[in-house]
């Protein structure tokens, strides 16, 4: 058939109403079907599923037809809508017949020649099949390569299944369903083999095979083998795509080592590999890897594999530049932790190496030493900025800059100041031919940002292509039951599941004469919706308020029944790492803890960093059944959801963005968990008595409508561009032109405007800093020279947008810039070595300048410190002075009322001797404290001060203020118990307890020094330290060390009348051994006295070489998680 009667069927189809309205009530039906929705409350539905079948299997006669004329693009809708069908009828076990075996099989390899390989992995999973042709396919589409080589090899040492016993005894069918099993086993040995070596002659053998197969098929008038073993043919040759051979063949030189080492670490990375590339994987690498671009815009959903892009991107860099650096941005500490866990495990194994810094804006010489040792450094912006800051030779070796989650642009305080930072990454990029990678799943105007970073709006790859389908509705409660509404095509018939839930009558306890009813509220709706969706996997319900989290949480305990019992976790080593966090965070009985024993997560923005870690990995590596959370999971983190709800569409009282909206909404959905993800918000009909409750109730549903409909995602915008515009509209308020603003921003005379004079002089401050620091860059004499202003922000991200939204001149833009320059050389003078005191700081502009009025005076404190005996009631006093100077300091201003509580000097006092966090959080205000100051502001304002000493060279005071700002940060007494925290301890009170076993080195000894020398002796020093910190000592080596499959070597050997060359691989099948081709074409037993493989049987990627210089076979180990004892 011809590509273009392919396309005239392809479009008559998918124009007949008559046709699709069957698709869309199936598709409706089957959201019924997985609801275990009885079939009485139906709607009256058209289809027959005869007739079903037959529209599935056309649609992949025509996908098929695209992929045999070698157009694998077209191929790709027909085939995956025909299995879509097919599952729509037959993936339900509430719809099985005697032929769903068989049906489900097909769609699930129609599906994996559509690249969804998700998709198919779920469908199979679910699959049972009768037949041993059919459970070998099914074993390759679920990635079990390990049981598929045992089934394998016991149909082919079977001796019924020889060529002379078939031909000798069996005759007719029988004999030719051998056929077909021996050469379906064998091509799918070869292409396993195919995709762990890259051997091209194992694919082309697998394909001839079958293709001669397919003939035999077509002979025998077999069509339900013909289907099978064409797909498996359309299967094979999509791996030319596909495959990481030869997908990444494209953009590299698969012989390096290098990259041998990383597709090796993809391919047997456990549980089940990653063999091949995601499609937008696989066609944004063009894009991002381009060496005559100056980076890429990659936006894709959730779960479409940005993680893999960047990781591949990474790898090409340091090829390319092997002593540069990686600056990978996460925009929150969280994610950072995540991304981090997520690369190492692979690149590690390649000899890529990456650092443990997260967030803060601290950057000591510990930290300096860690990232000297790393090739990527992963950070929050914050965090970058203070390294890049204080290390510009650091920032001179940056090669590749990638900004995950890229759409966090806007008019806050830290968007803008973040803008302005990535501003002066930029600048490097520029100056260093350094590329940027930034990252995103949710944004609309992708081209603004390719122009600001890649100066192209060619650079951008933008795909909608998910692994799993997308399900929205509304979570209708009317006061007695609640109502699903999902979305469908199917106008004529509205999928729902009516009274899904219904509200009953609770027994009376003792005492209550009122009875009552559960759900009685929208939120116990909204509880009892997400118990009874946990059949389909873990929910996430999103709630608009920390307060009411744990009042969800205990909604969700009643569904469980009277005194349920505990949750099972399974990974049991995470579960721990949590429960031990919580406990020395909040005490034996909090309110974490507890409905965390039930089986449910809870989550918010004030939750301890110590607890959230864990929390967050427990969340990702498990299957609660529930997880509760504010906002504070929207961004990046992959939880693993199937589910999600919102209780509400505000956060704070304030109508939630569509941006934020589908942040947390793509949370729903894993790849090889999910076939669809499940979008629900609740919406309140309980109370329409009144006009005015009935326009709420319809104001309400018009704001859902509106989140549903991506196409109304806010942009993503230059919080810069918006600040000048506020600065204008002030100023117009207090009837002052534009040009005169301009006027009193250079003169720094803006206290003239008025009573907002302060509002825009701290507005000013976010950016100064940064401003200085191009500026101190772009000047390379003595002489004043703005003119760099004019080039360099006419690539800055507000001038872009300002085409497009011309509510301010260029020229005013690029004005505004150079005044506030001028201004703010007017204001630090013209001494660079100042310049550079003020950039290095780190700090805002007026909190630098203050903090330089009470230096000499900073110095006469920590002089009368070193005077002392340092021990940690001194260390307290020294912070205690400093913090009295420095508590003036702009960067305070917002939290003046807790500095000038008493109360906080005792707070602080506990949390740098290291108490316990029960004790610390006494004060009401200490979780507050904690989070804004202890961890984060005190710290980054020390950290200034040490800069600014190190630059008079008083590195002797800066080291003590360094000392202090890490004492701070972690809320420990001494700088060993901080590098031991640091190093994987994560409590600090063993960490504490630890470090008296250990002799100060102060800076001398690494953070991982101290790692390597805890995991070395971890037996000795778990006998010197008490039962907790032990346990700790447990969870940090299980943590930080990778699993690997140990085995003994063995020593060369021969073996008489061997005709056998090349590789071989050692099995044992059904209690002998053996010594196989790779193709399973031969298949020598081997003696175990002769050579014993019993330490390798059945490992994957062991292999044995014969070298012709020895002649003699020789162990050769593919596999990086499998180390050989020496």
């Amino acid at each position: 058939m011809t590509t273009e009667d392919i396309d005239r069927k392809l479009t008559a189809l998918e124009s007949d109403s008559y046709i699709q309205n069957m698709i869309a009530q199936a598709n409706s039906r089957y959201i019924l079907f997985n609801t275990q929705e009885g079939r009485e409350n139906f709607p009256p539905y058209t289809i027959q599923d005869e007739n079903l079948n037959l529209l599935a299997l056309y649609y992949m006669e025509l996908g098929c037809c695209y992929a045999e004329n070698q157009d694998m693009e077209s191929a790709r809708g027909p085939l995956e809508k025909g299995s879509s069908i097919l599952e729509f009828v037959h993936g339900a076990n509430t719809n099985k017949t005697e032929f769903s075996g068989y049906y489900s099989l097909i769609a699930a390899l129609g599906y994996y020649v559509s690249f969804q390989y998700s998709k198919a992995f779920i469908l199979v999973q679910k699959t049972k099949t009768d037949t041993a042709i059919g459970n070998i396919v099914a074993l390759f589409l679920q990635r079990n390569f390990q049981l598929l080589q045992i089934e394998i090899e016991k149909i082919l040492v079977d001796p019924t299944n020889t060529d002379d016993f078939i031909d000798e005894f069996d005759e007719g069918d029988s004999g030719a369903d051998k056929v077909y099993l021996i050469t379906i086993a064998r091509a799918l040995n070869n292409l396993v083999r195919y995709l762990q070596t890259g051997f091209p002659e194992l694919l082309a053998s697998a394909k001839q095979n079958l293709k001669l197969l397919k003939e035999i098929a077509e002979v025998k008038q077999e069509p339900g083998m013909w289907w099978v073993v064409r797909l498996l043919i359309l299967l094979a040759e999509g791996f030319d795509l596909s495959a990481l051979w030869p997908a990444l063949s494209l953009h590299f030189d698969t012989s390096l080592v290098v990259i041998k080492k990383y597709i090796k670490a993809l391919v047997y990375l456990p549980p089940r590999g990653i063999h091949e590339l995601f499609i937008t994987q696989r066609k944004s690498l063009a894009k991002v890897l381009n060496n005559d671009s100056l980076g890429a815009v990659v936006t894709i959903p959730t779960s479409s594999g940005k993680t893999r892009i960047a990781e591949i991107a990474i790898v090409s860099s340091l090829i390319k530049n092997p002593t540069g650096k990686v600056l990978y941005i996460a925009p929150f500490r969280s994610l950072a932790f995540e991304i981090e866990n997520t690369l190492e495990r692979v690149l590690s194994t390649v000899g890529i190496s990456l650092s443990h810094l997260y967030g803060g804006g601290l950057y000591s010489t510990l930290e300096e030493k860690i990232i000297e040792e790393s090739n990527v450094f992963i950070a929050t912006p914050e965090k970058a900025k203070a390294i890049l800051r204080g290390n510009r030779d650091l920032a001179v070796a940056l090669k590749l800059i990638i900004i995950d989650e890229g759409h966090l642009l806007g008019a806050n305080k830290r968007l803008i100041v973040n803008e302005m930072f990535y501003e002066e990454l930029r600048y490097f990029a520029e100056k260093n031919n350094a590329r940027f990678l930034l990252l995103s799943a949710v944004l609309p105007n992708a081209e603004d940002l390719s122009k600001w970073l890649t100066k192209s709006d060619e650079t951008i790859y933008k795909d909608t292509w998910r692994p799993s389908d997308e399900r929205l509705g509304v979570l209708e409660w009317n006061g007695k039951s609640v109502n699903l509404n999902w979305t469908s095509s199917d106008q004529e018939r509205p999928s729902f599941n009516s009274r899904f839930v219904v509200s009953e009558q609770l027994p009376l306890q003792k005492g209550q004469r009122k009875p009552r009813v559960f759900p009685g509220n929208k939120n116990e709706a909204v509880a009892a919706t997400a118990f009874k969706l946990r059949t389909f996997g873990t929910v996430l319900i999103f709630v608009g308020l920390q307060n009411s989290v744990f009042g969800m949480a205990e909604g969700y305990i009643k569904c469980l029944g009277n005194s349920p019992e505990d949750f099972n976790w399974q990974n049991k080593l995470d579960w721990r790492s949590y429960e031990l966090a919580c406990i020395e965070t909040y005490g034996d009985k909090n309110n974490w803890l507890l409905y965390a024993r039930k089986g449910i997560l809870c989550h918010h923005g004030s939750l301890n960093a110590d607890v959230r870690l864990p929390l967050e990995r427990l969340m990702r590596n498990d299957k609660p059944l529930v997880i509760i959370s504010t906002s504070t999971l929207g961004q990046g983190v992959n939880l693993g959801v199937s589910t999600v709800i919102f209780s509400t569409v505000y956060q704070s009282g304030t109508l939630l963005t569509s941006r934020d909206f589908w942040n947390i909404a793509g949370r729903a959905g894993r790849a090889f968990i999910d076939h669809e993800s499940k979008v629900l918000v609740a919406l309140d009909k309980s109370d329409s008595s009144t006009p005015k409750a009935r326009r709420k109730t319809t104001y309400e549903q018009k704001n859902i409508r509106n989140f549903f409909d991506k196409a109304k995602i806010d942009i993503a915008t230059s919080g810069i561009l918006t600040m000048i515009r506020s600065l204008e509209i002030v100023a117009n308020d207090g009837d002052i032109e534009f040009e005169t603003l301009l006027q009193l921003i250079t003169e720094n005379n803006v206290h003239e405007i008025g009573e907002r004079a302060q509002e825009i002089d701290d507005v000013l401050d976010w950016i100064d800093d940064t401003l200085l620091s191009l500026h101190e860059l772009h000047s390379t004499s003595e002489h004043e020279d703005y003119e760099w202003i004019d080039t360099f922000f006419r690539n800055s991200l507000a001038f872009i947008q300002l085409q497009s939204q011309p509510t301010l001149g260029e020229q005013d833009l690029l004005a505004f810039f150079k005044a506030r320059v001028i201004g703010i050389v007017a204001k630090v003078g013209n001494d660079r070595s100042k310049w550079k005191s003020i950039v290095r700081s780190g700090i805002p502009l007026n909190s630098d300048l203050f903090i330089e009025t009470q230096l000499k005076r900073i110095v006469t404190l920590v002089e009368s410190y070193n005077d002392s005996d340092a021990e940690v009631n001194e260390k307290v006093k020294l912070v205690r002075c400093i913090m009295k100077l420095a508590r003036e300091a702009p960067l305070f201003k917002e939290d003046a009322k807790l500095l000038q509580d008493e109360k906080l000097l005792t707070t602080l006092d506990r949390w740098i001797h290291g108490e316990p966090y029960e004790k610390v959080l006494e004060w009401d205000n200490a979780e507050e404290s904690i989070a804004k100051l202890f961890t984060y502001k005190i710290p980054w304002i020390f950290n200034a001060i040490s800069k600014k000493l190190r630059l008079k060279n008083l590195d002797d005071q800066a080291e003590v203020i360094e000392e202090m700002a890490m004492l701070i940060e972690i809320g420990l007494p001494n700088l060993k118990a901080v590098k031991i925290y640091q190093a994987g301890i994560r409590s600090r009170i063993s960490a504490f307890e630890l470090s008296t076993l250990f002799v100060d080195e102060a800076w001398e000894k690494s953070i991982r020094d101290y790692k390597t020398e805890i995991l070395n002796e971890k037996i000795k020093l778990q006998k010197k330290v008490s039962v907790y910190c032990s346990e700790w000592i447990d969870l940090m080596f299980e943590l930080s060390t990778r699993k690997m499959s140990q085995i003994e070597k063995i020593p060369n050997f021969t073996i008489s009348n061997d005709t056998m060359k090349g590789i071989t691989v050692a099995r044992n099948i059904n209690g002998l051994q053996y010594l196989c081709s790779i193709d399973m074409t031969s298949m020598l037993q081997i003696d175990a006295e002769d050579v014993d493989f019993s330490a390798l049987n059945n490992l994957q990627g062991v292999f044995f070489h014969f070298d012709d210089s020895l002649n003699a076979w020789k162990l050769v180990v593919d596999n990086p998680y499998v180390k050989i004892n020496k």
